[in-house]
């Protein structure tokens, strides 16, 4: 479903819009969004985001989150991950990655869920 955008009067293209409409939101495109900087009235404004706008802002917060978790670890066991052999190491990297990945995909099951 197209729609128009509130501010610029464009047509933007709205996976979410598509599932379910939005009539009673003002519909703003993602450009006119990027222009304001992200200042919009979210209770009444509906941002239309394309659905690869939507995968990189996924990529990032992805980065972000394992970058986040890595500091977390290294801050908290850089002393005994030091002392490790490089077998060792390897091991408890790819474990711990593993790990964070499980629990990362159960947290977003459950908040589907909801």
């Amino acid at each position: 479903m197209n729609m128009k955008c509130s501010l610029c009067n464009n047509e933007t293209t709205c996976e979410e819009c598509k599932k379910e409409k939005k009539e009673d939101f003002k519909h703003i495109c993602f450009e006119c969004y990027k222009k304001k900087e992200g200042k919009v009235d979210t209770e009444k404004t509906h941002v239309c985001i394309p659905p690869e706008e939507l995968s990189k802002a996924y990529d990032r917060f992805i980065g972000d989150t394992i970058n986040h978790a890595f500091n977390d670890l290294w801050d908290a066991e850089k002393k005994k991950l030091k002392e490790l052999s490089k077998q060792d190491l390897a091991r408890t990297s790819f474990f711990e990655g593993a790990n964070f990945m499980l629990e990362f995909m159960r947290r977003i099951s459950q908040e589907n869920e909801k």
